[in-house]
C-alpha cells in the first residue's frame, strides 16, 4: 500500500482542486481561471516528472495522429450521428453562424484537449498504479470524470460512457490531441443540436442551477 500513497495523493489533490473550483472559487477572486489552469496542469507535470513519464509515452504527441485517428473514427460518428438525428427529429437544431464558430474553436479545441488531458494522461494511468488493473482503472476515471459534471443529467450519462471510451481508446492508440478534437466536436454538436431543456447549457455545478433556458 506504502507504494500507492504518491498515486493516491496525486489523485486526491486533482479531484479536491477540481471540485472546489467548480463548486466553491470558480468566480470568486480576480485571476481564477488563469490559477485552476496552473494548479490542473502542475498537479499533472509533476506526477509525470516524478514517474519519468515522457510526453510520447503519455500520448502528447502528433507522430500516430492517423491510427490514431482512425481507431476513433468510428465511435466518434456514431457519437454525433446520435445528437444529430434526435435533434432533427425534435426540430432543436441551433447551430450558430460559420464565423462565430470558427471564432470559438481555438477555444473548444483547447478546452476539450484540456479536460482529455486530465481523463487519459493524468487519471487513468494514476487509477492504473493504484488499482492494478487496465478495467478497473477505466471504470474509476470515467466514474470520477462524470462526477466532474454533476449535476448535468445528460452530462452525467455522456460523460460516464465517454470517458470510458476515451480510456479504451488511449490504450489502444495514445493520442491526446485526437480524443481533444473528438470531444470538442461531440460537445459542440451535443450542445448544439439538442434542445436546452435537455442540455441546461452544458452547464455544471452551481451554474447548472442558476441557468434558464
Amino acid at each position: 500500500m506504502r507504494w500507492r500513497t504518491p498515486a493516491l495523493l496525486e489523485v486526491a489533490a486533482f479531484i479536491a482542486l477540481v471540485l472546489s473550483y467548480i463548486w466553491g472559487w470558480h468566480g470568486a477572486f480576480p485571476g481564477t481561471s488563469q490559477l485552476v489552469v496552473a494548479l490542473y496542469f502542475g498537479i499533472g507535470v509533476a506526477s509525470h516528472l516524478r514517474r519519468g513519464e515522457s510526453a510520447r509515452q503519455l500520448g502528447v504527441r502528433f507522430d500516430n495522429w492517423k491510427p490514431a485517428l482512425r481507431n476513433a473514427a468510428l465511435v466518434v460518428g456514431i457519437a454525433l450521428l446520435v445528437p444529430l438525428a434526435l435533434g432533427a427529429a425534435l426540430g432543436t437544431w441551433h447551430f450558430p453562424s460559420a464565423e462565430h464558430s470558427m471564432a470559438g474553436l481555438p477555444w473548444m479545441l483547447a478546452w476539450g484537449t484540456a479536460q482529455q488531458y486530465g481523463l487519459v494522461c493524468f487519471l487513468y494511468p494514476r487509477l492504473l498504479e493504484i488499482l492494478q488493473g487496465p478495467r478497473a482503472a477505466t471504470l474509476g476515471a470515467a466514474a470520477l470524470f462524470a462526477a466532474f459534471h454533476v449535476p448535468n443529467p445528460l452530462l452525467l450519462a455522456v460523460t460516464l460512457a465517454a470517458g470510458v471510451v476515451s480510456c479504451v481508446l488511449y490504450r489502444r492508440e495514445p493520442n491526446v490531441f485526437v480524443l481533444g478534437v473528438a470531444h470538442a466536436t461531440i460537445s459542440f454538436v451535443l450542445s448544439s443540436a439538442l434542445p436546452l431543456s435537455i442540455t441546461h447549457g452544458m452547464r455544471v455545478g452551481p451554474g447548472y442551477y442558476a441557468f434558464i433556458s
